[in-house]
């Protein structure tokens, strides 16, 4: 085990000699005549503690300790003084990085079982913080695998059918700028951006027939699509950080009146992410082409939205949404979507992607 490094400072020479004396066999000890001579010691030395005589020429103990705070932070500090000095002790303690003030003459045997506690606190501290780094890696790591695990997903999707992958990008975002309107918190924002990403993730599970169908879906076929928010919500209900990402996507298609699905919730029963994804969900189908129809344009959508508000729609989720992007989508942003929370970037997906591939694709697939 590495021997644990102790600065003296004092400006007595009889009285450095007795410290080492005392300290040295157990540590390996420095002497500095001074406060000068001390910082000059720790510009070059890493030490665990540091003790100082608090009345010396030049600069008093306390000044050594607050000017020791940048050189070494990690120290421990203990002020020695010969004195009745109660100034010198309030000032110590408000510094806040003081661990004892002890008066001369000290004894030695108190000493030793200070300075051993002294760096006790010192071990104790630096593994504490070990531990955070260690927990912050994991957590970092975890993180990590979760991102992946989005951008599997989301790439997967994206060679499955281009236009819902664009979609859910875009998705993502309107979500955002619902959130930041309406005052969402942080991890209400996060957990915005992943659900709006995933939140088509189960038609991964439904037939390309049924996804390029260029007509209307006959009720079968309707109810294989109606099942994709439950399935999506399976897809990730391993990852236990996206435990509400998970109910967000679920339910990302109930009306507030409860005639949507899977589970027809109404009002407040239908969770809050849940009501601005289905905004979001429901401007970008409107705003884009889709194999069944073409964009009824931003003008359009936004009276559908308004016109549907109260029944299917929160209408102060609408106005967020419509007072960020503009009545007619005029405010979107050169890219054509607000900005990541996350910075999550996914290579596979195009956010301009607007569903026009399917007409190249409907064509190849006339002439098979």
């Amino acid at each position: 085990m590495t021997r644990h490094k102790i600065l003296v400072i004092d400006d007595e020479p009889a009285n450095l000699r007795l410290l080492k004396r005392v300290l040295g066999s157990d540590y390996d000890t420095y002497c500095a005549n001074s406060g000068l001579e001390g910082l000059e010691y720790l510009r070059q030395e890493q030490f665990s503690l540091i003790i100082t005589d608090q009345r010396m020429p030049g600069m008093s103990g306390v000044e050594v300790l607050q000017e020791s705070l940048s050189l070494a932070p990690l120290a421990v500090r203990i002020l020695l003084t010969g004195y009745t000095d109660i100034q010198a002790l309030i000032d110590a303690i408000n510094t806040g990085n003081v661990y004892k003030y002890i008066q001369k003459p000290w004894d030695a045997e108190d000493l030793r079982l200070t300075v051993r506690r002294a760096l006790e606190a010192y071990d104790l501290k630096n593994r504490n913080d070990e531990l955070v780094l260690e927990l912050q890696s994991a957590l970092k790591q975890l993180e990590n695998i979760s991102i992946g695990t989005i951008v599997a997903l989301a790439n997967a999707l994206d060679a499955k059918c281009d236009y819902t992958s664009g979609h859910s990008l875009r998705v993502s975002r309107y979500s955002l700028c619902i959130g930041r309107k309406l005052g969402f918190s942080p991890d209400e924002l996060k957990d915005l951006e992943l659900a709006g990403i995933l939140h088509d993730i189960g038609k991964i599970g439904v037939p390309e027939a049924i996804l390029w169908k260029p007509g209307r879906l006959d009720p079968e076929e309707q109810k294989i699509m109606s099942a994709h928010p439950v399935r999506s919500a399976q897809m990730i209900e391993e990852i236990e950080q996206f435990d509400r990402v998970r109910l967000w996507v679920r339910h990302h298609h109930e009306h507030l009146d409860g005639s949507g699905y899977p589970d027809q919730l109404a009002g407040e029963n239908i969770p809050l992410g849940s009501r601005v994804i289905l905004v979001a969900d429901a401007y970008d189908a409107m705003t884009s082409d889709r194999p069944y129809r073409n964009s009824i344009g931003f003008e359009k959508a936004t009276g559908e939205l308004r016109k549907h508000s109260g029944r299917q729609f929160e209408g102060e989720m609408v106005e967020a949404l419509l007072s960020v992007v503009g009545e007619g989508g005029e405010n979107l942003t050169a890219e054509g979507i607000p900005e990541s929370y996350l910075g999550l970037k996914l290579g596979g997906i195009n956010p301009q992607q607007s569903g026009k591939q399917y007409l190249l694709e409907t064509a190849r697939r006339a002439q098979a």
